[in-house]
């Protein structure tokens, strides 16, 4: 017995136990079937065409000829979204101070599900800005609302989400430095 376990423990002995891990490792993965696009098969020919439909439908955001901001229709935001988005920069300065547990809470009501989830572990110390310095700005599907040291740009979809009933949320946050 003794002298297994120091078989085992010398340098050849720790070798061959990881060249075994490494072996197992790539056979379970040279085993995976299923990835996310091909629908299950291996070779990439599904006969399923209810997946195919689900990335060629469209959702009359982009098409085509999409580049850059002419991604998003030009639909004139109401009123109650430019307000719910300064509710939002307003509680993304973090002016109370909250740490990052508290201050996600305080955010999460004004953000899609997706969004939500990018934001979770967010540090607030992290806000380039310590306040709002001008009006918010509606154009298309977003709002630019002017800070401090830059402008923040919320883009506004309607929507519902674990803690909001049907109403404007954020979905998508972009930050450019002044």
């Amino acid at each position: 017995m003794n002298r297994a376990l120091r078989i085992i423990f010398s340098r050849y002995g720790i070798v061959v136990i990881i060249l075994v891990l490494v072996l197992g490792v790539i056979a379970l993965a040279s085993q995976r079937q299923q990835t996310p696009l091909d629908g299950g098969t291996s070779n990439g020919n599904s006969t399923d065409d209810s997946s195919s439909e689900a990335f060629t439908e469209d959702d009359g955001l982009a098409t085509e000829d999409c580049v850059g901001d002419d991604c998003y229709p030009d639909v004139e935001l109401p009123q109650e979204a430019v307000d719910r988005s300064v509710e939002f920069a307003e509680a993304w300065l973090n002016p109370n101070g909250y740490s990052p547990d508290a201050w996600y809470d305080t955010i999460v009501p004004f953000l899609t599900d997706e969004q939500a989830e990018l934001m979770q572990g967010v540090d607030p110390i992290s806000v380039p800005a310590k306040e709002i310095t001008g009006e918010a700005t509606p154009e298309g599907a977003k709002v630019a609302i002017p800070m401090d040291t830059g402008t923040l740009t919320l883009t506004m979809n309607e929507g519902s989400n674990n803690s909001t009933e049907l109403d404007w949320l954020v979905s998508a946050i972009d930050w450019e430095q002044s």
